[in-house]
């Protein structure tokens, strides 16, 4: 199990009216029921990823009122709970939705179901500013070199501390999150610790607007 509500509570900021934190409740096709080993296409079919359900957490209280819900329905259909953590907010999640709506009109071409318009909008419409954040993904392969990684990131301009990279801990190893840094330079880095360490693995994914996980059976 993954419970990692209490460290994300933390890291939540509710400035401004209408700021928000979008929250997906994913099946993932990897936890699907298998069938001979082999996942049963009627239960979930070739799609990567089922949405059950979503929240946009408003306040603290909020996000305090729906952690028991969000687990139940976690432990009950399988699901896994994701949370992007760069800020939202209501009016730029509406813009998007606007926005995409009036494309479609001005294009002429068919309308998409108008339900996964307010998810895309929602993934799309990064508020954070100044405080956005990104997710180096430290899957299990690389849990070896957790640290290394952690100072090559404090490394690499604008410089942070080690008190501004929070971990969060999932299925297969760690996401660090840390504030935006020079890529280019945290390449160099990697290449050199790998050369002189004699490691074979590729640069680790940094991913700078996905979600992490808040919850998993």
């Amino acid at each position: 199990m993954v419970d990692n509500f209490k460290i994300i509570r933390s890291m939540l900021k509710f400035e401004n009216p209408g700021d928000c934190y979008y929250v997906q409740l994913l099946r993932r096709q990897s936890d699907d029921p298998k069938i001979g080993g082999v996942s049963d296409p009627a239960y979930h079919g070739n799609m990567h990823s089922r949405s059950i359900k979503d929240y946009f957490i408003s306040s603290l209280e909020h996000f305090d009122d729906v952690e028991k819900e969000i687990k139940t329905i976690c432990e009950v259909f399988n699901v896994r709970a994701y949370i992007r953590l760069n800020k939202r907010t209501f009016k730029d999640i509406s813009m998007v939705i606007f926005k995409h709506i009036t494309e479609e009109i001005c294009s002429g071409e068919t309308f998409a179901p108008p339900l996964h318009l307010v998810a895309r909008a929602a993934g799309r419409a990064n508020g954070a500013g100044k405080s956005k954040t990104w997710i180096v993904d430290v899957d299990a392969e690389f849990v070896p070199y957790k640290q290394a990684i952690r100072e090559m990131i404090e490394k690499c301009e604008p410089f942070q501390s080690a008190n501004d990279i929070v971990e969060i801990q999932t299925k297969n190893g760690f996401h660090l999150i840390a504030k935006p840094f020079n890529t280019l330079r945290m390449d160099e880095l990697w290449q050199l610790f790998c050369s002189e360490n004699k490691i074979d693995l590729p640069r680790f994914d940094i991913h700078k607007d996905n979600p992490t996980i808040l919850y998993v059976k």
